[in-house]
């Protein structure tokens, strides 16, 4: 596994179950604090709460957060808000939250909550009921700082920063006077159905051309299809198909740290099992642009209530110059809009590039925050946000770096190419 939220921990869990009654004995709100096996059993409320929910969010799925606790990722908690029964309405689910623990410093016992759970999730927005969000919200930070055996900072990552659910953190975290750092803000490329401009950018006449040609230029090697995988007898061979698309391309050489999904076992063994799950519910599918018969691109995207999650993608370098990534998204794209069950598609992009950034005219905002679930600023707070700062910026002094020798690189060895060229200075 990767280092971070996903590392394996050694701790006990004994506090499945727990409720934390918030503010009076006749609390408007109560959240359990429980285990992922918990989420098995409130099927039906879930899927009534993702019909209710401010922000949707596939990465807080019970088949992702289960998956991700049978990989053996960190020790996970997670949050159930229930409202009261109020005038013959019954309690209900409000708010659903998934937190991993993991070590808040490197060379320090102390502990952090973390979300999303895995590395591979890029989302960690709670899902919360439209019309009690502040309140569920509030409850289970309070439920947070109440129980003794959980940390109270939490590394919330990816959370939407422009969204209803930004507002409701905002309002929350200074009510409570919870102190909070922003530690680095995002645009990634969206597909915003819902909003007029941010749909499909509209493509010049000259890129369209190119990609004709790239197409026609694939059709030359063989018979070129686009198939769509669902439904457990489908999604099973595709998501094979699909790892070994993965690992047979930079992924999955050496010199690339095993990103390849299938280099990790325990990391191949949660998508498999979150994968096939969601699409036992119709919410994943893979799709393939084929040439005779055989994937040269494909994508994963999962679903929960009316958002798509472009969630994973490959393609066959050796195709590279036909640009069937490109061609697989010109598809996907033309799906999306077609769909009159979904309102928007994220790119689960880590910034604003990519192919889904040229095409996309959509953005959103997403923010990573650490948060102290305390009405103070501790030590320990001031310390790990120093900590997390620093290490981003020495990643993205190392990036810039990095860009900056491969482009002197690139300079450097133009002039030789021409030399070579003309026969001059070459022996």
């Amino acid at each position: 596994m990767q280092q971070g939220p996903v590392d394996l921990l050694d701790e006990p869990r004994g506090h499945s179950g727990r409720l934390a009654a918030v503010g009076l004995a006749e609390a408007a709100i109560s959240v359990e604090i429980t285990t992922p096996e918990r989420l098995a059993t409130i099927e039906r409320e879930w899927r009534d709460l993702s019909g209710r929910a401010l922000a949707d969010n596939a990465f807080l799925e019970p088949a992702v957060i289960a998956a991700a606790a049978d990989a053996g990722a960190a020790a996970i908690d997670v949050l159930l808000a229930w409202s009261a029964p109020r005038q013959g309405r019954p309690s209900r689910l409000v708010g659903l939250w998934a937190l991993a623990r993991q070590k808040a410093l490197p060379l320090l016992p102390t502990r952090m909550l973390k979300t999303p759970v895995l590395d591979h999730a890029f989302l960690g927005t709670p899902v919360l009921d439209r019309n009690d969000a502040a309140e569920a919200l509030a409850s289970m930070l309070d439920a947070i700082a109440a129980e003794p055996s959980l940390p109270n900072l939490l590394n919330i990552g990816c959370l939407d920063a422009t969204g209803p659910v930004a507002a409701i953190f905002a309002e929350v975290l200074a009510r409570r006077g919870s102190p909070c750092i922003r530690l680095e803000t995002r645009l990634r490329p969206s597909l915003l159905k819902t909003t007029a401009g941010c749909g499909a950018t509209p493509v010049s006449p000259s890129r369209a051309k190119a990609l004709r040609k790239k197409r026609q230029r694939l059709e030359r090697e063989g018979a070129v299809a686009c198939t769509q995988h669902e439904g457990c007898a489908e999604i099973d061979p595709a998501i094979e198909e699909f790892l070994a698309l993965e690992a047979s391309g930079w992924k999955g050489r050496r010199s690339s740290r095993g990103r390849a999904i299938l280099r990790v076992p325990a990391l191949a063994a949660f998508f498999r099992c979150a994968i096939s799950a969601l699409a036992a519910r119709q919410q994943a599918r893979i799709t393939a642009l084929r040439l005779d018969g055989r994937a040269i691109a494909m994508q994963v995207t999962i679903c929960s209530g009316r958002t798509a999650f472009t969630w994973k993608s490959a393609y066959d370098e050796t195709f590279r110059a036909c640009a069937p990534g490109l061609l697989l998204h010109q598809e996907i794209t033309n799906g999306f809009l077609a769909d009159p069950g979904l309102s928007a598609v994220d790119s689960c992009n880590h910034h604003d590039t990519g192919h889904m950034a040229e095409f996309w005219a959509g953005r959103r905002e997403v923010s990573d925050l650490i948060v102290d679930v305390r009405p103070r600023r501790t030590v320990l707070f001031g310390l790990v946000s120093a900590v997390e700062l620093a290490q981003r910026r020495l990643r993205e002094a190392a990036r810039r770096a990095r860009a900056l020798l491969l482009a002197v690189r690139q300079r450097g060895a133009s002039p030789k190419l021409e030399m070579g060229k003309s026969g001059g200075g070459q022996p």
